[in-house]
């Protein structure tokens, strides 16, 4: 697989994202190919919002039905533009843009990058290291640039680690949990070859 683009990191995510889902575990609630009902509404709350929904063909007001109706091109290009454009990461090596895209879909953009800084420290023997904040400001943006196999799997593993604490606090969520964790060596197995 030819790897650099939107395109590409999407076709990863959106391969363990799936389709439509209502699991009565999932706190998002009912999805469509990863897409939240929350995350649409949110989009929608905005008059830019709306105006991009609409022109992607997606109803108003965002329900369950509307959700139930959704294509995968239209929650990509959700995705592009919430999450991809959004944190500017056609700025970053791809693989640093690949781990923080599914992250951001999978836990949100905050989320993604205080993963993202948290395996970035652990690389970082002497000098600074990065505020584990969740902001994709130009210090983390600089410490991203820095793309070896040693800061990809120790970003991974902030991951894994992350998916063992949501199961540590909330044990309902270990029907996930190996889902979750079949994704994150998955993604390490794509940015290694």
């Amino acid at each position: 697989m030819r790897q650099g683009s939107f395109q590409d990191a999407h076709q990863f995510t959106a391969k363990w994202e799936g389709g439509l889902s209502d699991h009565p575990a999932d706190r998002g609630g009912l999805t469509a190919y990863g897409a939240t009902i929350g995350f649409v509404q949110e989009i929608a709350a905005t008059a830019s919002g709306k105006n991009f929904l609409q022109a992607i063909g997606v109803a108003l007001p965002v329900t369950k039905a509307v959700m139930r109706q959704l294509r995968p091109g239209q929650v990509a290009a959700m995705f592009r533009r919430e999450r991809w454009d959004a944190l500017r990461l056609d700025d970053l090596p791809f693989r640093q843009a690949a781990l923080l895209y599914d992250a951001s879909v999978n836990h949100g953009p905050a989320q993604a990058v205080k993963l993202s800084q948290r395996g970035y420290n652990r690389c970082v023997a002497h000098g600074v290291k990065l505020a584990v904040d969740g902001i994709l400001g130009p210090l983390t943006r600089k410490a991203l640039q820095t793309d070896t196999d040693k800061v990809v799997r120790e970003i991974i593993e902030a991951r894994r680690e992350f998916y063992e604490g949501i199961v540590a606090s909330r044990p309902d969520q270990r029907v996930f949990l190996k889902g979750w964790l079949n994704r994150a060596n998955a993604l390490e197995k794509l940015l290694l070859a």
